[in-house]
């Protein structure tokens, strides 16, 4: 007897809060260095493609064709957070990025 995986498709927001499907938020490492969180705030939220596992709700596989990514994304507990909290959580890690690549090139 094998043990089949049943994934789903199902279509995830891409919003200023993070990524949202089914009442959750995830994020990735590669979507906030892309800065798509950014973009939704500023340009407004787009949909994506994700596939899930109905009885699995820690991650999710993104799919985005036109920022060329495949990459899964995992849930983060907001629930004693407020958007504006998740925001800035999103936009302290580009400004570390942002410094750690300025501080790279002047290394080199």
């Amino acid at each position: 007897m094998t043990n089949q995986i049943k994934a789903a498709i199902g279509i995830a927001t891409i919003s200023a809060q993070g990524i949202l499907f089914n009442g959750r938020v995830y994020t990735n490492r590669a979507v906030i260095k892309k800065r798509w969180f950014v973009l939704a705030r500023e340009e407004g939220e787009w949909m994506i493609p994700v596939v899930y596992l109905h009885n699995y709700h820690e991650a999710i596989i993104i799919i985005s064709l036109k920022h060329q990514e495949v990459s899964l994304a995992t849930w983060v507990n907001v629930r004693n957070l407020n958007m504006n909290e998740v925001e800035h959580y999103h936009e302290q890690l580009n400004q570390l990025k942002e410094l750690k690549n300025n501080i790279t090139k002047q290394i080199k």
